[in-house]
């Protein structure tokens, strides 16, 4: 989403017709009709394309409407619905007919999703903690034996579905989000339905064949509940080609999972701060010549370059929000990753701090030390941004490794400052676990750490394939947490000037 794109948005026709809060809506497969579910406890069917009413349904329902869907293989004659009173519907929308209800779970209905080779299949999803599966064919009842998911199992007694959603193009994958931020993926073929048994035992085969989450939130959902600012993946969808995965993470932001973080069986890139790689031989002068990187990038092309330059000058003016766009905006016409730019986009990222915007500056920085292991300022930054995230065992070894990388910098203002900082969050981490007692203290989870650094490797960091010294053609932003020698001041033309930290 970006302001181009919302200032060609424009409001094309307003739909009147019911009589509450309208809570759901959905196109059918050829994007002609729209049906919408209301506090109303009606369905209306709407030609979108005119804006006419079609058709008004009177629902058995008696709590508000959540969720609408078409029923794949009914000539779009059939929609399932789910409300609050706990009951799932299937409804024909040309008649007026209900065909099936059943009060099919014990907390209100949040979502309904379907798969377009499953016809006469609703897969409906509770606060209950559960998700359970409806074919036409078979009798409805609240006994029936087609519980697919009991998140109660898997998360715990107070797990609640908030929402699932089908992979279009790999229809036994069905994701699913609770009260929690995350989203688990479960694969059909691996699950038998079974019937509701409080007592039974979890079976572990039955688990999430994949979980996605953004980064710095495992572990901190305790701080979010103190702040009223629970998280909750609220809503889930992947695009019509299975590639994507958005959701929409209540008390937080909306995050958009690519085909990269759902498929691949690596890391996107290889470099860690967490492993030491004290084995590896390090050259004295460790590719670098003044505090520059070794490693030689061609100028960016024009139009790049002026968009960064357009950046720096809106990180200048303190305009973070703006600048962090206009990174976005080179880097996209770059089309591909590139230090300078991601090494800029994180120090605005780290001044702007929105929801979510250090572990993006956290991993803007290993894109930057991928591309270029020399990278002085993204290596510092991703030692700040560790440590702001609470990361404290691997920012610790991440100035460890930089000491290690780059000695002749252990002195510098920059790097001193980092070390201060994690030092101040080392002495208040032993202070409130002194001030909680030991008891608690076993007690307690374990401190917050990288769900993701364990998959990279130290050796990108320390890596110097051979000993021939050449400077970097680099337009760095020039900032004050760049580290200098004291006798060789090191220019960066075209940059920034802040000070980080």
């Amino acid at each position: 989403m970006t302001p181009d794109l919302v200032k060609r948005l424009g409001l094309v026709k307003e739909l009147e017709g019911h009589t509450g809060c309208v809570n759901c809506i959905q196109w059918n497969s050829n994007g002609r009709l729209l049906a919408s579910g209301s506090d109303d406890k009606t369905v209306i069917v709407w030609d979108g394309l005119v804006g006419r009413r079609m058709a008004r349904v009177e629902t058995p329902h008696e709590g508000n409407i959540f969720s609408v869907v078409w029923m794949p293989g009914a000539d779009d004659q059939l929609v399932g619905t789910g409300a609050g009173d706990c009951r799932v519907c299937v409804l024909n929308v040309e008649t007026g007919a209900t065909l099936k209800s059943v009060i099919g779970h014990q907390g209100r209905v949040k979502r309904l999703t379907t798969a377009p080779d499953s016809p006469g299949v609703v897969w409906s999803g509770g606060e209950d903690g559960l998700v359970r599966q409806w074919d036409l064919r078979e009798r409805w009842s609240m006994d029936s034996s087609n519980v697919l998911v009991n998140l109660t199992h898997h998360a715990g007694r107070g797990a609640e579905v908030k929402c699932v959603s089908i992979c279009p193009s790999r229809s036994e994958l069905i994701a699913v989000g609770a009260n929690d931020p995350f989203v688990r993926v479960f694969d059909r073929r691996m699950i038998t339905c079974s019937r509701l048994d409080p007592s039974a035992i979890p079976d572990t085969e039955c688990g999430a064949v994949a979980y996605f989450v953004p980064g710095h939130l495992p572990g901190v959902e305790a701080a979010f509940h103190r702040k009223l600012r629970p998280l909750t993946s609220t809503y889930i969808t992947y695009n019509k080609d299975g590639t994507e995965l958005l959701c929409n993470l209540g008390g937080e932001q909306i995050y958009l999972y690519d085909k990269f973080a759902m498929y691949s069986t690596s890391a996107p890139i290889n470099l860690a701060v967490i492993q030491n790689c004290d084995k590896r031989q390090v050259p004295a002068n460790n590719g670098l010549k003044n505090g520059q990187s070794r490693t030689a990038f061609k100028n960016l092309p024009a139009d790049v370059e002026a968009l960064k330059l357009q950046a720096n000058s809106e990180f200048e003016a303190q305009d973070y929000s703006k600048a962090v766009y206009l990174y976005n905006q080179a880097i996209s016409h770059h089309a591909t990753p590139h230090p300078i730019l991601c090494g800029n986009r994180a120090a605005a990222l780290m001044k702007r701090k929105w929801d979510g915007d250090i572990y993006a500056a956290f991993r803007d920085c290993l894109s930057a030390l991928f591309l270029d292991p020399g990278h002085i300022k993204a290596h510092l930054r991703l030692a700040q941004c560790l440590t702001e995230l609470d990361w404290l065992p691997e920012a610790t070894k991440c100035l460890d490794n930089f000491k290690l990388k780059h000695p002749e910098h252990k002195k510098s203002a920059a790097f001193t400052q980092r070390e201060i900082d994690l030092n101040a969050a080392l002495e208040k981490k032993s202070a409130a676990s002194n001030r909680t007692g030991a008891a608690a203290s076993s007690a307690s989870p374990p401190p917050a750490s990288s769900p993701v650094l364990s998959q990279y490797s130290a050796a990108s960091f320390l890596r110097s394939d051979d000993d021939q010294v050449e400077a970097m053609d680099s337009d760095d932003d020039s900032d004050d947490d760049a580290v200098r020698p004291p006798s060789s001041p090191i220019l960066h033309p075209g940059g920034i000037s802040s000070r980080l930290g």
